[in-house]
């Protein structure tokens, strides 16, 4: 390490402006390639890529086609303190379906039976229509209801009774709200579906606009619309990135601040600080405005956000260029912040470069990876630069100061980003692919980060110091406050606990993370597409309703996918009895007695019914010549299934064909198409119940899988929290042995690889521990929230450590060296921290939940690291220094 050390001082030294010369090369070659690297469509594969449940719904659309499940949009009526059951109700509902069947929905409408537009109100449609009257009273309307409504086969009537309210009364009948449903065939994947998007937001358009009778609302939900325009969610969270970095680059400027010498230049430095930082607050305020509406007036939601973000990072562009030509200390400010915004930005683009290359997606956990480089490369910057200024201002010339920054803080950060990129690189071992890819970018991108920390930042600073030396304009002895001295020297002040009483700071640190290890046990693992969409969108508010006075309505739908040959008689009366199982499955919707949706043995049982609808006498005659129970629909042991399938896809070829697979050796597949009202809350229960009701399936030598979105989320999310814990403990490990035998290779000190690894690993569990007390549930976004405490929490710990064992050496006493340590490393360290605390904590404003808890969660977990390493690491050291001296001298 001391070689490669020597080396790279020697390279700055040397050749600096080559140096320079080839960072932006490489950088203007990786950052084309980063270009490209761009989310994958499909997220779900990186997480759970063997999944029976994600492989079954890619199966089906091979089988069954794209088409299988079509889709619905679900429009609530309600009428403010009316009764739905009335001619206002009626009117209201004709209205609407003549708008959706004339309208931009016309050409995706399904084909009847039954109707492709079902309202509440249907059965005293019916009844209008079979009499030849329509009813002119509220009372004939409650009549015709009810005698159309008694009149219904089983299945109708229970599909009718979930179209209204559970508080409803249909014996009355009386209802505020009701459900008209639109079945349309959707998409296909492609530009297809995008059209279907917009047919369907240019459809809910036309139902909002329809005039209704006075008191009665009408408003259209589909999960297409619900997803069809992300412009405003992607333009708020560009806008709370781009003012992150706004507030970092302000804090950061704060820290590298030399103070002007003359009164004018302090004036107008503090007046641009306040401008900038009052400019910051006007940009965030519209958003506060939404989450706390109840604080903030209204007319705070319609200032332009927009435009508020470039006035407030063009007035800092123009704080920057006062500062370059009012004074050389904030010239000198100014150069030094961006110079390591420079260095970040390129260490992003050098990472997303590789990750192309290697991976060609970004994955969803792979998204975060820049704001742990945004935290490492503040951290490692304001060292290096820190040590620079303190042995330039010291007396020392550029040439020295540059070689002694990088010998002292560059074997700290070389062993941080060793131990940190190994620790992570434990995760290309992992069977889930998004970790893989995490854990192999964060370790390119932490290298990448250190080397230009190392090299890019140093050889600027030498170009540009000599010749300022050169000039004889540099003015080395202002650089000794420039960082941040007063909080060096409070944060100094923190070495009397690690002084007076740091096994009393150990012992509460070990009792809080017993705490934080019992609260990550209590953990709940939980992913909510809902999360993701504004708190103030209208859509969000009406699915809301949805479920809570219709349990979701008939958007969700649950498939069941079988495969073998179902056309065995043990493999019909298997479908029989799961057909009989699920009707006692919680979440599964019942029609009469019925399961919702469509099977093999619903088509059959219909079109067994003499004078059902879609009845037919080949499958009654097919059924008596197999030896068919019309009760029960069992089949006699032998019974070659087959040609009733034959029939049945002879007379209803849509019907049958949807459930049924014909492959080259005879019907292979069938598919059971449920509707569900699980939600994500649920979804795991009903996978489960729906295993138990399909095991006679399995046991006639089938495959049978239960799959849908929802129980798709619920497989991702299980699967990442399992892996997750593995993944920590070897990366954990992978970085105490490596700083273990460092310890022990350079000062004969395995143990200090202990103590300085300790800290991080209670770091981690206070994280999960404060989660698990706001009740912040594991999901895919906190889930990264281990490894930043681990890429932020390791490096300041060895900053630390090191800077300890060098101060040790040159100092009297334990207590002076502690001292030291935290006034010149740890005020490095803290203004590293509060300046990555302050930008990313800026996400609390997000509309969004998982952001507002990620940016929250960031936040405490990067403090956390900056308190252990200032509080419970000095005292661990301290402990052990206390009790080495006692051994050398026993």
């Amino acid at each position: 390490m001391h070689t490669l050390i020597s080396g790279l001082s020697k390279a700055v030294q040397r050749f600096p402006r080559l140096i320079i010369f080839l960072t932006v090369a490489v950088t203007l070659v990786l950052g084309g390639l980063s270009q490209n690297f761009t989310p994958a469509e499909d997220s779900n594969d990186a997480f759970a890529p063997d999944a029976p449940e994600l492989a079954a719904t890619e199966r089906i659309s091979d089988l069954f086609g794209e088409e299988s499940t079509g889709s619905v949009m679900q429009v609530i009526l309600q009428y403010e303190g009316g009764n739905l059951f009335s001619r206002a109700g009626l009117d209201a509902v004709e209205d609407l379906t003549g708008t959706i069947e004339s309208g931009a929905l016309t050409d995706r409408l399904t084909e009847g039976p039954p109707s492709p537009v079902v309202a509440f109100l249907g059965p005293a449609l019916i009844e209008a229509n079979d009499r030849d009257v329509d009813p002119a009273t509220d009372e004939e309307v409650r009549r015709f209801f009810l005698d159309g409504y008694a009149a219904m086969p089983p299945g109708q009537s229970g599909f009718i009774e979930q179209m209204v309210p559970s508080d409803a009364d249909l014996n009355a009948p009386y209802t505020d709200q009701g459900l008209l449903v639109i079945f349309t065939r959707g998409g296909e994947p492609g530009d297809d579906y995008t059209m279907f998007q917009e047919e369907s937001e240019l459809a809910a358009d036309e139902i909002e606009a329809t005039p209704l009778p006075p008191g009665i609302t009408a408003k259209a939900f589909s999960f297409e619309l619900l997803f069809s325009s992300n412009d405003e969610f992607q333009s708020e969270i560009g806008r709370l990135f781009g003012t992150a970095g706004l507030i970092i680059t302000l804090v950061l400027a704060l820290v590298f601040l030399i103070q002007p010498r003359r009164r004018t230049g302090r004036l107008v430095a503090r007046l641009g600080i306040l401008l900038v930082a009052a400019s910051i607050v006007v940009v965030v305020l519209p958003t506060l405005g939404v989450i706390l509406d109840s604080v903030f007036p209204d007319s705070l939601k319609d200032w332009p956000s927009d435009l508020l973000f470039p006035l407030a990072a063009t007035l800092l562009l123009v704080l920057f260029l006062v500062w370059a030509f009012i004074d050389k200390g904030l010239r000198r400010t100014t150069a030094d912040t961006v110079l390591t915004l420079i260095a970040i930005l390129f260490a992003i683009s050098w990472m997303n470069g590789v990750g192309y290359l290697l991976f060609e997606d970004m994955s969803p956990m792979a998204q975060i990876l820049p704001i742990l480089l945004i935290g490492l490369g503040v951290d490692y910057s304001i060292h290096v630069t820190s040590r620079y200024r303190e042995e330039v201002s010291g007396g020392a010339s550029v040439d020295d100061s540059v070689a002694k920054a990088i010998r002292t803080v560059g074997i700290a950060l070389i062993l941080a980003t060793i131990t940190t990129a190994v620790g992570f690189l434990t995760n290309v071992i992992n069977e889930i692919p998004a970790l893989r890819e995490f854990g192999a970018l964060a370790a390119i991108g932490i290298v990448a980060s250190c080397t230009l920390m190392l090299t890019l930042i140093p050889a600027v600073r030498t170009v540009l110091d000599r010749r300022g030396m050169a000039r004889e304009t540099m003015e080395s002895e202002r650089l000794k406050g420039g960082d941040s001295r007063a909080l060096g020297r409070n944060i100094g002040r923190v070495a009397g606990i690690a002084r007076r009483v740091p096994a009393a700071a150990l012992a509460v640190s070990i009792v809080l993370g017993g705490f934080g290890l019992w609260g990550w046990s209590q953990l709940e693992s939980k992913f909510s597409f809902l999360d993701f969409i504004p708190v103030n969108s209208p859509l969000r508010s009406t699915f809301e309703g949805l479920i809570a006075d219709f349990g979701g309505g008939f958007g969700e739908t649950t498939q069941v996918l079988i495969e073998g040959d179902v056309s065995s008689a043990a493999a019909w009366n298997a479908m029989v009895t799961a057909d009989q199982e699920v009707r006692d499955t919680p979440d599964i919707l019942l029609f009469g007695n019925d399961p919702s949706g469509t099977s093999p043995v619903a088509v059959i049982r219909q079109m067994s019914r003499p004078g059902a609808p879609g009845s037919s006498d080949l499958v009654v005659q097919t059924m008596q010549t197999l030896g068919l129970d019309p009760g029960s629909l069992r089949a006699p042991a032998g019974a070659d299934l087959s040609v009733l399938y034959d029939a049945a896809l002879e007379d209803n070829p849509d019907g049958a064909g949807e459930v049924l697979h014909h492959g080259d050796t005879g019907y292979d597949a069938a598919l059971f198409d449920f509707t569900t009202q699980a939600g994500e809350a649920r979804a795991g229960d009903l996978r489960l119940n729906l295993i138990d009701d399909f095991d006679e399936v399995r046991s006639a030598g089938l495959s049978a899988v239960a799959t849908s979105d929802e129980i798709i989320q619920d497989v991702v999310v299980t699967t990442l929290r399992n892996s997750q814990v593995s993944s920590l403990v070897l990366t954990l490990l992978a970085a105490l042995v490596l700083l273990v035998v460092n310890f022990w290779y350079e000062a004969r000190r395995p143990l200090l690889g202990v103590i300085t690894t300790f800290p991080v690993v209670l770091v981690v569990l206070w994280s999960f521990g404060l989660m698990a007390a706001f009740g912040i549930a594991f999901g895919p976004v906190t889930a990264t929230i281990s490894a930043l405490a681990i890429g932020i929490g390791i490096p300041y710990m060895i900053h630390i450590t090191h800077r300890f064992l060098e101060d040790i050496k040159r100092l009297p006493d334990i207590g002076t060296a502690i001292g030291s340590t935290l006034k010149h490393t740890g005020g490095a360290l803290a203004g590293s921290a509060l300046t990555t605390v302050a930008g990313f904590g800026i996400l609390v404003t997000s509309t969004t939940i998982p952001f507002r808890q990620f940016g929250f969660v960031t936040a405490y977990t990067i403090l956390l690291a900056m308190l252990a390493a200032l509080l419970l690491l000095p005292s661990l050291l301290v402990l052990w220094a206390r009790w080495h001296q006692g051994r050398e001298a026993g």
